[in-house]
């Protein structure tokens, strides 16, 4: 019995530190989770400051290509109207040079033109006409050519304007295609952001919530140090009074020593062998055959799935690993007892309760379903396993 009692109380030790470290382990968790989003946190809102100026700049590109569009959509107009003059202009003297031509073949001027010649009084007026009727022929001639060269350069002015007008516009696609991509790409960052915040957020309500957690279990903690040494003082308290009273009692039955010379008549007073020490009782408790306390008591019982409860116990143990736990008033039955309940099998006493106070026991069950089976028992044995 001994050994299970020792088991027993590793067992709560355990339960009782593991909470601790846990509590410890998942506090320096959650702050590291914390300085890591964090750190993300500040590298997505560089890379949105960066997207946006990258959009800016996009977008600047987009209204200067606008406008080199809209210039060169202006010279363009204006080349293929000087183009479409020159065209006119050609086609009028192309007109006027057929109408010339039709002319002399009509009238024989060629004819004219050597009777012209052969008119000449001297041969310095033969050169003379000979070289203006060249010329005329000459300068009617380059009037022609000079006229289709301005056409080929007005088409030429024509392709470059559209082949820019097109790289222009492709441009303009381009950016704007990309300025989209950026629009997105910086959307995608501030929900990333956002969801970061939302992240920091809950993780600083658990580290509020943990923080309170762990400032309760040093509380109780703290609260159940001081009971066990008030308890410890007033079993001190106790047994001191004790063997105080088994002095005096002692000391009354010792037999007073006889005056010298008197006869002896009186029957000698045997010695009253001195008293145990009777152990405090309560609650109406007695001893059983092997020497264990036993006391009757009310009991009802209680489940760490009820609503608003907690996995730990006072003591610190998680009723999610050892759920073999009885709460009792520490003044009737000192938390860390092992104790048989009728019933219920062997517990540890670990746990407390605002209701709980006197000649009453609460067992802990797995479900509430069982609880509401358990009901409120009266008369229900306990023994206090040494």
């Amino acid at each position: 019995m001994k050994g299970k009692k020792f088991i027993t109380l590793v067992l709560c030790l355990i339960q009782i530190i593991a909470p601790v470290a846990v509590s410890a382990d998942t506090l320096e968790s959650l702050n590291q989770k914390e300085t890591k989003i964090q750190q993300e946190s500040q590298a997505i809102s560089l890379e949105v400051q960066n997207a946006l100026e990258k959009v800016n700049e996009a977008y600047q590109a987009v209204e200067s290509l606008k406008g080199k569009i809209a210039e060169n959509q202006t010279v363009l107009e204006e080349t293929q109207e000087q183009i479409s003059d020159t065209k006119e202009t050609i086609a009028r003297r192309k007109e006027m040079v057929a109408e010339r031509l039709r002319y002399l073949q009509v009238n024989s001027v060629v004819e004219n033109k050597f009777a012209y010649l052969l008119e000449s009084s001297s041969l310095q007026e033969l050169v003379t006409n000979l070289y203006a009727i060249t010329m005329l022929q000459n300068a009617e001639k380059e009037a022609i050519e000079s006229l289709d060269a301005d056409t080929k350069k007005l088409q030429s002015l024509e392709q470059e304007a559209q082949a820019t007008q097109a790289t222009l516009e492709s441009d303009q696609e381009s950016l704007t295609a990309e300025a989209q991509t950026l629009d997105a790409q910086v959307l995608g960052l501030k929900e990333q952001l956002a969801n970061n915040q939302s992240t920091l957020a809950s993780i600083a309500q658990s580290k509020e919530v943990e923080l309170a957690r762990i400032a309760a279990e040093e509380a109780r903690a703290k609260e159940e140090a001081k009971e066990r040494e008030e308890a410890a003082r007033l079993a001190a308290e106790k047994e001191k009074q004790a063997a105080q009273k088994e002095n005096e009692t002692n000391n009354q039955t010792e037999t007073p020593a006889k005056p010298a010379g008197k006869p002896n008549t009186e029957q000698p007073v045997q010695p009253t062998p001195p008293k145990e020490p009777t152990p405090p009782t309560n609650n109406n408790g007695n001893s059983s055959n092997s020497g264990n306390k036993v006391l009757y008591m009310e009991s009802t019982a209680y489940s760490y799935k009820e609503a608003g409860s907690s996995f730990f116990t006072a003591m610190g143990v998680d009723l999610r690993v050892n759920p073999r736990v009885v709460a009792v008033d520490p003044s009737v039955i000192p938390l860390g007892t092992i104790v048989e309940v009728e019933g219920y099998g062997i517990a540890l006493a670990a746990d407390t309760g605002g209701a709980i106070k006197g000649n009453i026991l609460d067992v802990h069950l797995d479900s509430v379903e069982a609880c509401n089976v358990w009901g409120r028992k009266y008369n229900v044995k306990v023994t206090i396993l040494d």
